[in-house]
């Protein structure tokens, strides 16, 4: 019983702590979608209404991330790191590929 509360503490205590640290990239990245969502629907709407409103939602998302620039320092780290651990890495070595490129079975 007592080693259920201990724990149950302990995993308060650490969604405590990762929300304490982890808030300016959660925040920074909401920024970022925000104003990447706007700036889509600003390119696409017609009336000038529309325009204004996600205007000002850009800026909103502006905002919300050059207050978190810690967070967006993170977020760019984690997006850099997944970037190079996901890419495509070609073999260099062999530069003369293209020497059977043509399409000899149409």
């Amino acid at each position: 019983m007592m080693k259920g509360i201990i724990i149950a503490i302990l995993v308060v205590i650490l969604i405590g702590l990762i929300l304490t640290i982890l808030w300016p990239a959660i925040m920074a990245t909401l920024g970022a979608v925000l104003g990447f969502y706007s700036l889509k629907k600003l390119l696409e709407t017609k009336s000038v209404g529309e325009k204004v409103v996600y205007g000002i939602l850009i800026g909103i998302g502006a905002l919300m991330i050059l207050t978190n620039l810690k967070g967006a320092i993170v977020v760019l780290v984690i997006a850099a790191i997944v970037y190079f651990l996901t890419k495509n890495n070609r073999n260099k070595r062999n530069d003369n590929n293209d020497t059977f490129d043509y399409p000899y079975n149409k």
